[in-house]
C-alpha cells in the first residue's frame, strides 16, 4: 500500500512539529522541545487560574432554560465525538425527548456567528455555510434541529427560542466554559488516552488528565481494540483521575457503503477482497483505513488531509489518477468527507463508508444521562 500525502508548507511543519514533540531526536527538536515546554506550563498555569475563576464565582456561567448534555474530550481530536453524539441523539429521542444539537460549525462562514443548519425538517446550509461536522449531523440526524456557532450560549438560546427542544446536546462541548452543563460526557480514546501526557503546544491534550474529575460520565472509545488486561489497566487509571465516575465502553463500527453518484447503499461487505484507495480528512485516519482493511477491503493506497481539509479538484484528480493507476475498483472516503465531495463526478466510483458509535451497557449508559436530565428538568422547574 502507498500512502500520498498533501506537499504542502503548512502540512510538513505540522508533521515535523508532531515528530519533535513525541520524541525526535536532534538538538533542534530538544531545544524545541524546551520552549514548547514552557508555553504548556504557561498555557497550564492560564487555564487553572481561568477555571478558579468561574469556581470562586468571579464569573458565572450561563445557565439555559433546558438540561445540557455535553460530548467533548481533553485531546485534540480523533476521540469519535460527533457519531457518539448522532448515537446520543437516537437514543434520547426513543426515550421521548426533543434534543437540539449545538455545533461550533467549525471552519464554517457561521462559526463567529450563529445559524441554523437544520429545522429537523429541512438543511438550511451548504457545508461551506455549516461546516463539515455539523452539516454531517444535520444530514443524519432527521427530526433533530442542529445550530452552529461558537458561542453556544448564543445558540442555546436561538435553538430554545426557535425549537423548544427538551435538551440540548453540546458536541464538542467540554472546553466551552461560560456555559453551563448539566451532563458532562467526555470521550477518551482507548488507543492513545493521553497522548503524551503534555498540554498543548508540548503536547496534543487541551486540558491535563486530571481534568477529568470535571465529567459526569466517562466514555473509552475505541475499547474493543485493547486487551481485556490493558482495558482493565486503563479503567483503573481513569478511576485514580476521576474517582466514583461512571466508566462506559463504545466502538466505531461499520455499517453500510453510500456510492455518492447514485446514491445507492450496499452492504460494507462489499469491500471484501476488492481494491480501493481510501481518502480522508480526519483527525486520526488510521482507525478509518484498518476497518477497511478489517472488512476484507484490499488498500492499495491513502490519501490522508489534515483535519476539515476542503478538497480541490485538482487534488480528487490526484486521487483518481492514483485509483486508475493501481487498478482500484473504488475510492472509499469517511461521511465527514462526503458531505465535501457529494456533487462529484469521478473515473473511479467514490463511496462513503458509515460508521455509528455503538455504546457498551447502552442502557446503563442512558439511565446514568437520564438521571442527570431528570434532576435538571427538577431543579428548572423548582
Amino acid at each position: 500500500m502507498t500512502k500520498e500525502k498533501r506537499p504542502t508548507a503548512t502540512k510538513s511543519l505540522e508533521a515535523y512539529m508532531l515528530s519533535v514533540i513525541r520524541g525526535r531526536r536532534g538538538v533542534v527538536p530538544l531545544l524545541l522541545r524546551g520552549f514548547l515546554l514552557l508555553l504548556a506550563l504557561l498555557h497550564r498555569v492560564g487555564l487553572e487560574l481561568y477555571l478558579l475563576i468561574y469556581q470562586v464565582g468571579l464569573r458565572r456561567r450561563t445557565r439555559l432554560p433546558r438540561p445540557v448534555i455535553s460530548v467533548g474530550n481533553i485531546t485534540a481530536g480523533g476521540t469519535g465525538k460527533t457519531p457518539t453524539v448522532h448515537t446520543l441523539c437516537r437514543l434520547l429521542k426513543e426515550e421521548g425527548l426533543q434534543p437540539a444539537v449545538l455545533s461550533r460549525g467549525y471552519r464554517g462562514r457561521f462559526e463567529h456567528g450563529s445559524a441554523i443548519v437544520s429545522d429537523g425538517q429541512k438543511i438550511r446550509l451548504s457545508v461551506q455555510e455549516a461546516g463539515d461536522e455539523a452539516y454531517l449531523l444535520a444530514r443524519n440526524l432527521p427530526g433533530v434541529p442542529v445550530v452552529v456557532g461558537k458561542d453556544r450560549r448564543v445558540t442555546g438560546a436561538l435553538s430554545i427560542g426557535q425549537f423548544q427542544p427538551d435538551v440540548l446536546v453540546l458536541d464538542d462541548g467540554m472546553q466551552f466554559w461560560q456555559l453551563h452543563r448539566d451532563v458532562e460526557i467526555v470521550l477518551v480514546n482507548a488507543l492513545n488516552p493521553f497522548d503524551n501526557g503534555w498540554i498543548f503546544p508540548r503536547g496534543l491534550l487541551r486540558e491535563p488528565p486530571s481534568h477529568l474529575r470535571r465529567a459526569h460520565i466517562i466514555l473509552l472509545t475505541n475499547a474493543g481494540r485493547l486487551t481485556v488486561a490493558a482495558l482493565e489497566a486503563l479503567r483503573a487509571r481513569i478511576r485514580r483521575l476521576a474517582p466514583g465516575k461512571p466508566i462506559f465502553t463504545a466502538d466505531p463500527v461499520p455499517g453500510q457503503l453510500r456510492f455518492l453518484a447514485d446514491q445507492v447503499y450496499v452492504p460494507a461487505q462489499w469491500l471484501a477482497g476488492r481494491r480501493v484507495v481510501a481518502v480522508s480528512a480526519i483527525a486520526d485516519p488510521t482507525l478509518f483505513e484498518s476497518m477497511i482493511g478489517e472488512l476484507g477491503g484490499i488498500l492499495a493506497a491513502s490519501f490522508r488531509f489534515r483535519d476539515h481539509h476542503v478538497y480541490t479538484p485538482k487534488e480528487i484528480e490526484q486521487v483518481m489518477e492514483k485509483a486508475c493507476t493501481v487498478n482500484a475498483e473504488a475510492v472509499i472516503t469517511t461521511e465527514k468527507d462526503a458531505v465535501k465531495l457529494m456533487p462529484l463526478r469521478s473515473a473511479r466510483p467514490l463511496a462513503a463508508l458509515q460508521v455509528s458509535m455503538h455504546i457498551d451497557a447502552e442502557h446503563e449508559f442512558m439511565t446514568e444521562v437520564l438521571k442527570a436530565v431528570e434532576e435538571a428538568q427538577a431543579d428548572r422547574r423548582w
